[in-house]
Protein backbone atom coordinates (compact mmCIF):
# COMPACT_ATOMS: atom_id res chain seq x y z
CA UNK A 1 0.00 0.00 0.00
CA UNK A 2 1.28 3.47 -0.87
CA UNK A 3 1.71 5.79 2.06
CA UNK A 4 -0.68 8.74 1.80
CA UNK A 5 0.51 12.30 2.28
CA UNK A 6 -2.91 13.39 3.54
CA UNK A 7 -2.15 12.70 7.17
CA UNK A 8 1.66 12.68 7.56
CA UNK A 9 1.95 15.27 10.32
CA UNK A 10 -1.02 14.02 12.27
CA UNK A 11 0.01 10.40 11.90
CA UNK A 12 3.56 11.15 13.01
CA UNK A 13 2.28 13.00 16.05
CA UNK A 14 -0.05 10.26 17.11
CA UNK A 15 2.55 7.61 16.34
CA UNK A 16 4.68 9.28 18.97
CA UNK A 17 1.81 9.02 21.40
CA UNK A 18 1.30 5.37 20.56
CA UNK A 19 4.95 4.62 21.22
CA UNK A 20 4.52 6.19 24.62
CA UNK A 21 1.47 4.07 25.26
CA UNK A 22 3.66 0.99 25.42
CA UNK A 23 5.89 2.79 27.91
CA UNK A 24 8.62 3.90 25.52
CA UNK A 25 11.06 1.08 26.14
CA UNK A 26 13.89 3.03 24.54
CA UNK A 27 13.39 6.19 26.58
CA UNK A 28 14.85 5.18 29.89
CA UNK A 29 12.07 3.02 31.26
CA UNK A 30 13.21 0.72 34.05
CA UNK A 31 14.11 -2.88 33.41
CA UNK A 32 10.88 -4.84 33.84
CA UNK A 33 12.77 -7.52 35.74
CA UNK A 34 13.64 -5.03 38.46
CA UNK A 35 10.46 -2.93 38.47
CA UNK A 36 8.45 -3.55 41.63
CA UNK A 37 4.85 -4.53 41.11
CA UNK A 38 2.39 -1.71 41.81
CA UNK A 39 0.70 -1.79 45.18
CA UNK A 40 -2.96 -2.74 44.94
CA UNK A 41 -5.23 0.05 46.19
CA UNK A 42 -7.52 -0.56 49.12
CA UNK A 43 -10.98 -1.75 48.18
CA UNK A 44 -13.99 0.21 49.37
CA UNK A 45 -15.78 -3.06 50.19
CA UNK A 46 -18.23 -2.63 47.36
CA UNK A 47 -20.22 -5.81 46.66
CA UNK A 48 -18.76 -8.18 44.11
CA UNK A 49 -20.25 -7.54 40.71
CA UNK A 50 -20.76 -3.80 41.15
CA UNK A 51 -18.51 -2.98 38.20
CA UNK A 52 -20.33 -5.43 35.94
CA UNK A 53 -23.64 -3.87 36.95
CA UNK A 54 -22.28 -0.36 36.38
CA UNK A 55 -20.89 -1.23 32.94
CA UNK A 56 -24.15 -2.86 31.93
CA UNK A 57 -26.16 0.13 33.11
CA UNK A 58 -23.95 2.53 31.15
CA UNK A 59 -24.10 0.41 27.99
CA UNK A 60 -27.88 0.14 28.24
CA UNK A 61 -28.27 3.89 28.67
CA UNK A 62 -25.93 4.66 25.76
CA UNK A 63 -27.98 2.32 23.57
CA UNK A 64 -31.21 4.00 24.66
CA UNK A 65 -30.00 7.56 24.10
CA UNK A 66 -27.92 6.80 21.03
CA UNK A 67 -26.42 10.25 20.39
CA UNK A 68 -24.26 12.84 22.13
CA UNK A 69 -21.75 15.62 21.70
CA UNK A 70 -18.29 15.19 23.19
CA UNK A 71 -15.02 16.92 24.01
CA UNK A 72 -11.81 14.98 24.62
CA UNK A 73 -8.41 15.96 25.96
CA UNK A 74 -5.44 13.64 25.55
CA UNK A 75 -1.85 13.63 26.75
CA UNK A 76 1.24 11.49 26.24
CA UNK A 77 4.87 11.88 27.31
CA UNK A 78 7.99 9.87 26.66
CA UNK A 79 9.63 11.05 29.88
CA UNK A 80 12.43 12.69 27.89
CA UNK A 81 10.88 16.02 27.00
CA UNK A 82 8.47 15.06 24.22
CA UNK A 83 4.85 15.72 25.04
CA UNK A 84 1.83 15.25 22.78
CA UNK A 85 -1.43 17.01 23.63
CA UNK A 86 -4.71 16.71 21.79
CA UNK A 87 -8.07 18.43 21.95
CA UNK A 88 -10.97 16.83 20.11
CA UNK A 89 -14.56 17.97 19.74
CA UNK A 90 -17.46 16.53 17.84
CA UNK A 91 -20.61 14.46 17.77
CA UNK A 92 -21.14 10.74 17.89
CA UNK A 93 -23.89 8.18 17.43
CA UNK A 94 -24.29 4.60 18.62
CA UNK A 95 -26.56 2.40 16.52
CA UNK A 96 -26.64 -1.39 16.32
CA UNK A 97 -23.22 -1.65 18.00
CA UNK A 98 -21.68 0.66 15.40
CA UNK A 99 -20.16 3.99 16.45
CA UNK A 100 -20.16 6.79 13.88
CA UNK A 101 -18.56 10.14 14.70
CA UNK A 102 -17.70 13.52 13.26
CA UNK A 103 -14.84 15.35 14.95
CA UNK A 104 -12.10 17.93 14.76
CA UNK A 105 -8.72 16.95 16.23
CA UNK A 106 -6.15 19.53 17.26
CA UNK A 107 -2.88 17.71 18.01
CA UNK A 108 0.31 19.41 19.14
CA UNK A 109 3.78 18.10 19.97
CA UNK A 110 5.68 20.36 22.36
CA UNK A 111 5.61 23.90 20.92
CA UNK A 112 5.23 22.98 17.26
CA UNK A 113 2.24 24.35 15.32
CA UNK A 114 -0.81 22.14 15.87
CA UNK A 115 -2.11 19.79 13.22
CA UNK A 116 -5.85 20.23 12.69
CA UNK A 117 -7.58 17.15 11.35
CA UNK A 118 -11.27 16.64 10.58
CA UNK A 119 -12.57 13.08 10.60
CA UNK A 120 -15.85 11.36 9.98
CA UNK A 121 -15.70 7.72 10.99
CA UNK A 122 -18.48 5.70 9.47
CA UNK A 123 -19.58 2.14 8.93
CA UNK A 124 -17.39 1.47 5.89
CA UNK A 125 -14.34 3.59 6.63
CA UNK A 126 -13.03 6.99 7.67
CA UNK A 127 -13.13 10.33 5.88
CA UNK A 128 -10.14 12.56 6.65
CA UNK A 129 -9.38 16.21 5.97
CA UNK A 130 -6.10 17.74 7.18
CA UNK A 131 -5.91 21.50 6.95
CA UNK A 132 -3.17 22.50 4.50
CA UNK A 133 -2.52 19.01 3.12
CA UNK A 134 -2.09 18.66 -0.69
CA UNK A 135 -5.15 17.24 -2.44
CA UNK A 136 -6.32 16.70 -6.02
CA UNK A 137 -8.11 19.68 -7.55
CA UNK A 138 -11.62 20.11 -6.15
CA UNK A 139 -11.17 17.44 -3.47
CA UNK A 140 -10.95 18.14 0.26
CA UNK A 141 -11.51 14.72 1.86
CA UNK A 142 -9.70 11.41 1.58
CA UNK A 143 -11.59 8.17 2.18
CA UNK A 144 -9.89 5.26 3.90
CA UNK A 145 -11.51 1.83 3.85
CA UNK A 146 -11.15 -0.76 6.55
CA UNK A 147 -8.47 -2.38 4.39
CA UNK A 148 -6.19 0.69 4.13
CA UNK A 149 -7.06 2.67 7.25
CA UNK A 150 -4.21 1.58 9.54
CA UNK A 151 -2.70 5.08 9.56
CA UNK A 152 -6.03 6.70 10.31
CA UNK A 153 -6.86 4.19 13.02
CA UNK A 154 -3.73 5.37 14.80
CA UNK A 155 -5.33 8.79 15.05
CA UNK A 156 -8.27 7.27 16.93
CA UNK A 157 -6.30 5.06 19.32
CA UNK A 158 -5.99 7.90 21.80
CA UNK A 159 -9.58 7.39 22.90
CA UNK A 160 -8.83 3.94 24.26
CA UNK A 161 -8.56 0.27 23.24
CA UNK A 162 -11.49 0.15 20.81
CA UNK A 163 -10.39 3.37 19.01
CA UNK A 164 -13.83 4.99 18.96
CA UNK A 165 -15.27 7.98 20.76
CA UNK A 166 -15.88 7.04 24.39
CA UNK A 167 -13.37 4.18 24.31
CA UNK A 168 -12.18 5.28 27.75
CA UNK A 169 -15.18 3.25 28.90
CA UNK A 170 -13.41 0.10 27.66
CA UNK A 171 -11.59 0.07 30.97
CA UNK A 172 -14.83 -0.62 32.83
CA UNK A 173 -13.96 -4.25 32.22
CA UNK A 174 -15.12 -6.48 35.12
CA UNK A 175 -12.52 -9.13 34.23
CA UNK A 176 -9.65 -6.66 34.58
CA UNK A 177 -10.70 -3.75 36.82
CA UNK A 178 -12.15 -3.04 40.21
CA UNK A 179 -13.87 -0.04 41.73
CA UNK A 180 -11.70 1.61 44.39
CA UNK A 181 -13.72 4.73 45.05
CA UNK A 182 -17.27 6.02 44.78
CA UNK A 183 -18.46 9.50 45.60
CA UNK A 184 -21.28 11.91 44.89
CA UNK A 185 -20.74 14.54 42.21
CA UNK A 186 -22.70 17.61 41.18
CA UNK A 187 -26.29 17.41 39.91
CA UNK A 188 -27.03 13.99 41.41
CA UNK A 189 -24.18 12.40 39.48
CA UNK A 190 -21.83 9.73 40.84
CA UNK A 191 -18.10 9.34 40.26
CA UNK A 192 -16.42 5.94 40.23
CA UNK A 193 -12.64 5.47 40.41
CA UNK A 194 -11.09 2.25 39.18
CA UNK A 195 -7.75 0.52 38.93
CA UNK A 196 -7.14 -1.74 35.94
CA UNK A 197 -4.79 -4.73 35.83
CA UNK A 198 -2.95 -4.41 32.46
CA UNK A 199 -2.25 -8.15 32.19
CA UNK A 200 -5.88 -9.05 32.87
CA UNK A 201 -6.93 -6.40 30.37
CA UNK A 202 -4.66 -8.00 27.78
CA UNK A 203 -6.50 -11.27 28.29
CA UNK A 204 -9.91 -9.59 28.10
CA UNK A 205 -9.44 -8.03 24.65
CA UNK A 206 -9.21 -9.75 21.27
CA UNK A 207 -7.16 -7.23 19.24
CA UNK A 208 -3.59 -8.60 19.14
CA UNK A 209 -2.04 -5.11 19.12
CA UNK A 210 -3.98 -4.11 22.21
CA UNK A 211 -3.11 -7.41 23.86
CA UNK A 212 0.59 -6.78 23.23
CA UNK A 213 0.36 -3.19 24.41
CA UNK A 214 -1.18 -4.12 27.75
CA UNK A 215 1.20 -7.03 28.24
CA UNK A 216 4.07 -4.57 27.87
CA UNK A 217 2.39 -2.11 30.21
CA UNK A 218 2.24 -4.87 32.83
CA UNK A 219 5.89 -5.83 32.28
CA UNK A 220 7.06 -2.27 32.86
CA UNK A 221 4.99 -1.73 35.98
CA UNK A 222 2.55 0.76 34.49
CA UNK A 223 -0.54 1.36 36.61
CA UNK A 224 -3.79 2.03 34.76
CA UNK A 225 -6.36 4.15 36.54
CA UNK A 226 -9.77 4.97 35.14
CA UNK A 227 -12.77 7.01 36.17
CA UNK A 228 -16.33 7.55 35.06
CA UNK A 229 -19.03 10.01 36.13
CA UNK A 230 -22.62 8.99 35.47
CA UNK A 231 -25.89 10.82 35.97
CA UNK A 232 -28.82 9.42 37.92
CA UNK A 233 -29.97 7.39 34.90
CA UNK A 234 -26.57 5.84 34.20
CA UNK A 235 -25.60 8.00 31.22
CA UNK A 236 -21.88 8.79 31.27
CA UNK A 237 -21.03 12.46 31.72
CA UNK A 238 -17.26 11.94 31.84
CA UNK A 239 -14.94 9.01 31.23
CA UNK A 240 -11.17 8.84 31.38
CA UNK A 241 -8.05 6.83 31.97
CA UNK A 242 -4.39 7.44 32.66
CA UNK A 243 -1.23 5.37 32.60
CA UNK A 244 1.10 5.95 35.54
CA UNK A 245 4.80 5.02 35.48
CA UNK A 246 6.98 5.70 38.52
CA UNK A 247 4.29 7.99 39.88
CA UNK A 248 3.99 10.11 36.73
CA UNK A 249 1.26 10.19 34.11
CA UNK A 250 2.65 9.10 30.73
CA UNK A 251 -0.61 8.88 28.84
CA UNK A 252 -4.19 9.96 29.50
CA UNK A 253 -7.48 10.60 27.79
CA UNK A 254 -10.63 12.19 29.19
CA UNK A 255 -13.96 12.71 27.44
CA UNK A 256 -16.93 14.80 28.54
CA UNK A 257 -20.34 14.06 27.05
CA UNK A 258 -23.21 16.54 26.62
CA UNK A 259 -26.61 16.70 24.91
CA UNK A 260 -27.38 13.03 25.29
CA UNK A 261 -30.23 11.95 23.04
CA UNK A 262 -30.36 15.19 21.05
CA UNK A 263 -29.93 15.32 17.29
CA UNK A 264 -26.32 15.38 16.09
CA UNK A 265 -24.77 15.62 12.65
CA UNK A 266 -22.41 12.80 11.76
CA UNK A 267 -23.13 12.89 8.03
CA UNK A 268 -20.40 12.04 5.56
CA UNK A 269 -18.84 14.72 3.31
CA UNK A 270 -20.35 15.45 -0.14
CA UNK A 271 -19.32 12.73 -2.57
CA UNK A 272 -17.88 15.22 -5.07
CA UNK A 273 -15.37 16.41 -2.47
CA UNK A 274 -14.06 12.93 -1.64
CA UNK A 275 -11.20 11.02 -3.23
CA UNK A 276 -10.06 7.45 -2.41
CA UNK A 277 -6.95 7.45 -0.24
CA UNK A 278 -4.84 5.74 -2.90
CA UNK A 279 -5.44 8.67 -5.24
CA UNK A 280 -4.05 11.29 -2.88
CA UNK A 281 -0.81 12.90 -4.18
CA UNK A 282 2.37 11.26 -2.91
Amino acid sequence: MRRSRLIPAAAATVAAALALAVTGCSTGSPDPATTPAPTSPTSTNLPKGDLAQLAEKINTRITELGKAKFATEGFASDGAGTEVRSQIQGSTRWLNDVVTSSMTMNVQTNATPPTVTHLVSGVDGVYVNVEGAPMPAGKTWGFYTKQNSAEVNALLRGFGPSAVVGAELDYLEPRAAMIVGKQAAADNATRYDLVVDPMKMAKAVTDPDIQLQHTQLAEYGVVIRAEVVVDATGAPLEAGFRFELAGKDVRSSSTKFTDWGKDVDVSTPPADQVVPADQIPQ
